[in-house]
């Protein structure tokens, strides 16, 4: 191994995976050391994001990988960095960073040339986020590029990529395809504890691919395609003597078909050139309805031109009648109306209805001028006065005032009329009267007593004085006053007749107003009575005129009409004889378009009448235009027959083709195809041979395809030959011998020999009846090696390199003493088990890589547990990896002194993140330090 090494050698998180920061050396043997489930392995797993970055090869203890993304970054500040140092003294770093919960837990592969600075990712205490990462690197001189998955693969394995000038290959692999199992061991070298033989036996197949054939053999098929051909050919021999009667169908479709394809032939070139005469006809005719057609057009266009003057004149005259007719019907309306009434009695009825109406106005103005009250207050004083004076103007002349008069002076009568009540005064005096005087002197007497009472307006009573100065004096009308009282009486009789009419418009005002207002409606329509009356006085003297005017022009309507009826049916006769012409047009099209779509239906052009077996068609054809459609529908059938030929031969082959006859599809035409087939058919005792020597190959077919099978499990004894032999060069552990045996399944391998032995014999001149698979073989070994063959193949999905053989690992202690394990966790001591693991993994990446930079370029790999290997094997571990190329990295709960450097990891006080930073790098020297004193 070359003194100067190169590859990782430093690995770096920042906020991811429950650190806040931890950096670990990769180019020295590590002691990380923690308790259990602090987040040892989590360190460890984070390389598979920049070293595997396929994240189906990945692994993640059962984690789904969004449950894992989320875990290793879960915010746009978390990353995994590493350090490498490359030949030419160069430096570069690698690193994922999250992108953030809004990406969905994403992340970016970057890299950039120089050395990992954990300074350049952080700000004071808080770490760059990626959006700001790239300009802060190139503050410091750095020069970051963003990678692809593929991109950062092709450049560690040393693949072409775009950035070719980075070189930063770091797993020399020998094949750049071999990458993928590259990765799938490198992760199970990560997870050690899981890696199994059967695990092992895919890598050696794997790593040795490009030796081998890779061969999967369906042996049931294998052996079906050897022998599939003989025994179609019996199948299709059988076939041919059971289906005599289809063969013979055949012949006879075959036999039609040539006759029909004569016929055809024939009338296929008379029936194109009647085609292109039709078309000549075809005019001829249309111009000749054409012209006359014409013809009747010119003479309808004629009668357009009288129907248009007769339509114009009658529609003239039809307004003239309307006219006339509004006329008479009004004249007609007021005849109705007025025929028995004179304009003075409209006029009445007018002036009554005024006269009602105003009154009614009169009445409902005065209303609304004084309270309901107050007409109530008037009508019972005017009631009042009314009454009295017609009780004065019944008894005018002898009446007690009268009396009065006679006995006392005015101004006595005057005093005291103002202390008796006026009707008393009104009273009559005469015989059978009110007031009966039975003693003319005591009355008069009397009267004066009480006149003589009352001096001054005031009367002197005994014991009292009264004033009479406030009320009023009575006067009474005298005999020669008559007159004036009756005018009185009739004015007051009216007035109250007024004022009861006030009062029953003010006890029902709104019935009131509603009769007003009919009033007012009724007087309207009196007025307008009287102007139809005035219109119909005026009207009725123009009667006989427009009567006279309206029959007139009656007569030269129906005249008119009689005109357009002749023109009418002179026009109905022109369209009869044009719709006749359409119907001649309209069948002569049809018979076009009977033409047209027996052209369009016409399948000659896609049927074969040139080629292929046909008989001459001998009579005479003739062609007629009219019956010319009927002809090609009859071509067109004759056709389509022709084409079910077709079909039925071919479903007739393709019959035959299921029953088992299918040897004479490999002719591309069809006719040769069915003459082979009936050719065949009359020939068969010589098929009988041909199909017996077909049968000697087929054994030797399958020979042949399990000989690439048997020779990669020879090629795979010699290849792992070499590779134990190379094993031996180095010191192993603290193993003095180490082998991975391939180990052959026996009876697998022996059924496959027994094949190939017989096939051998078969070439040097044995027979066997291999004709049928579900026959049974003349060779009893041969049949059960077939069976078992196909058995094997059929549960396994197919026979490859994998079933043939078994491994086994060979180890030899330092002792001399030899043991075999087929499982490496059955093997002694768990040192030995480790050791054995390692080796594998080591060995088999070792393979992978390019022979001249093998060990120039370490790798790390991950030892859970440690603490279980005793220190003395540890060393040796270490040792034996430096020597292939690896550098390990020991986990476990104590430190592990063996190791270069031990790297404990701490936690905060809150207990939320793990730390480890290069000042708790604790160098072991030798004389190495007890554990105790490490731990203290």
């Amino acid at each position: 191994m070359s003194e100067q090494t190169f590859g990782l050698t430093k690995l770096a998180l920042l906020n991811t995976a429950g650190y806040g920061k931890c950096v670990l050396p990769l180019d020295r043997s590590v002691s990380v050391c923690a308790p259990n489930n602090t987040g040892k392995s989590s360190v460890i797993n984070a390389l598979q994001f920049p070293l595997i970055n396929d994240m189906r090869l990945t692994e993640w203890d059962g984690h789904s990988f969004e449950e894992t993304r989320k875990f290793y970054f879960g915010s746009d500040k978390s990353y995994v960095l590493l350090e490498a140092r490359l030949p030419g003294e160069r430096t570069m770093t690698i690193g994922v960073a999250g992108r953030g919960k809004a990406s969905g837990y994403q992340y970016q592969y970057f890299c950039y040339q120089g050395a990992l600075d954990l300074g350049h990712y952080t700000e004071g205490k808080a770490i760059v986020p990626y959006g700001r990462l790239f300009e802060r690197l190139a503050e410091r001189g750095c020069q970051p590029q963003e990678l692809k998955a593929s991109e950062l693969n092709a450049l560690l394995t040393g693949g072409a990529t775009p950035y070719d000038h980075l070189h930063m290959k770091l797993i020399p692999l020998n094949n750049v395809s071999d990458a993928p199992v590259y990765k799938e061991i490198f992760r199970r070298m990560l997870n050690l504890h899981k890696l199994s033989a059967q695990d092992v036996k895919g890598f050696m197949l794997k790593v040795f691919d490009r030796h081998f054939s890779n061969a999967r053999i369906d042996f049931l098929a294998v052996w079906h395609n050897a022998f599939d051909k003989v025994n179609r050919m019996r199948a299709q021999l059988a076939a041919m003597e059971k289906e005599s009667q289809a063969v013979q169908a055949l012949e006879n479709l075959l036999d039609g078909r040539a006759v029909l394809k004569g016929k055809l032939a024939a009338y296929q070139p008379r029936l194109d050139e009647a085609l292109v005469q039709w078309h000549d006809h075809m005019d001829e005719k249309t111009q000749e309805l054409a012209r006359r057609r014409e013809l009747l057009a010119d003479e309808k266009a004629g009668l357009k031109d009288r129907n248009n003057f007769y339509q114009s004149q009658l529609m003239e005259l039809g307004g003239n009648k309307k006219a006339l007719e509004q006329w008479l019907a009004e004249y007609d309306g007021l005849y109705q109306d007025f025929a028995l009434v004179d304009e003075a009695t409209l006029a009445a009825n007018i002036q009554s209805l005024k006269a009602e109406y105003e009154a009614l106005i009169g009445l409902l103005a005065s209303v609304k001028a004084q309270p309901l009250s107050a007409i109530e207050r008037r009508l019972k004083e005017l009631r009042r006065q009314l009454s009295s004076n017609k009780l004065q103007f019944k008894n005018l002349e002898y009446n007690l005032y009268s009396r009065l008069r006679e006995d006392l002076s005015p101004g006595e009568v005057a005093e005291l009329s103002r202390l008796l009540n006026p009707d008393l005064l009104a009273l009559s005096t005469a015989k059978g009267g009110e007031v009966a005087i039975e003693d003319d002197g005591a009355f008069g007497d009397f009267l004066e007593q009480v006149a003589g009472a009352i001096r001054g307006q005031v009367m002197h009573l005994p014991g009292a004085t009264i004033d009479l100065s406030h009320l009023a004096s009575h006067s009474f009308s005298s005999a020669e006053d008559k007159l004036v009282l009756k005018e009185t009486i009739e004015q007051q009789e009216a007035e109250l007749e007024l004022l009861s009419a006030q009062l029953r418009v003010a006890q029902d005002l709104e019935a009131r107003l509603a009769e007003k207002a009919a009033l007012e409606r009724q007087v309207e329509e009196e007025q307008a009575a009287l102007r139809g009356f005035k219109r119909f006085d005026e009207m009725r003297s123009q009667y006989p005129e427009r009567q006279a005017q309206f029959d007139t022009l009656a007569e030269e309507e129906a005249t008119l009409r009689e005109q357009l009826e002749e023109l009418r049916a002179l026009e109905s006769r022109i369209n009869d004889e044009l719709l006749q012409l359409k119907v001649r047009e309209d069948q002569f099209k049809r018979q076009g378009e009977v033409l047209e779509r027996a052209k369009a239906l016409r399948i000659d052009d896609q049927l074969d009448l040139v080629t292929g077996r046909k008989t001459p068609y001998m009579i005479d054809i003739r062609l007629d235009m009219d019956g010319l459609a009927d002809s090609l529908e009859h071509f067109n059938r004759e056709c389509r027959e022709l084409r079910d030929h077709d079909l039925n031969i071919s479903n007739t082959y393709l019959y035959l083709v299921r029953q088992g006859i299918s040897q004479f599809d490999g002719d591309p035409d069809e006719e040769s195809r069915c003459q082979k087939l009936i050719n065949y058919f009359h020939n068969l005792p010589a098929e009988r041979e041909v199909i017996a020597r077909q049968a000697r190959t087929a054994l030797v077919d399958v020979a042949g395809t399990l000989t690439s099978l048997r020779s990669d499990l020879h090629r795979l004894h010699g290849e792992m030959e070499r590779f134990n032999r190379g094993i031996t060069r180095h010191p192993i552990s603290n193993l003095k011998g180490f082998k991975i045996e391939v180990v052959d399944r026996p009876q697998l391998v022996q059924h496959i020999d027994t094949i190939l032995e017989t096939s051998k014999r078969y070439e040097e001149g044995q027979s066997f009846d291999l004709l049928d698979l579900n026959q049974p073989t003349d060779d009893k070994a041969l049949a059960q090696a077939k069976d078992y063959l196909i058995k094997v193949g059929t549960e396994r999905a197919g026979l490859t390199l994998d079933d043939l053989f078994d491994i086994r690992f060979r180890v030899t202690d330092r002792a001399g003493n030899t043991e075999s394990y087929d499982k490496i966790d059955s093997a002694g001591s768990n040192g030995t088990r480790i050791t054995i693991k390692l080796l594998c993994g080591m060995l088999f990446i070792r393979q992978l890589l390019s022979e001249k930079e093998r060990g120039k370029y370490l790798i790390p790999l991950y030892i859970d547990e440690a603490a279980d290997i005793d220190p003395s094997n540890q060393r040796a571990i270490i040792d034996t990896a430096r020597h292939f190329g690896f550098v390990p990295i020991f986990a476990s709960v104590k430190p592990q002194i063996a190791c270069e450097v031990v790297v404990p990891i701490r936690t905060t006080r809150d207990g939320t993140l793990n730390l480890v930073e290069e000042k708790d790098w604790i160098e072991v020297e030798a004389p190495a330090l007890a554990p105790e004193a490490l731990e203290a």
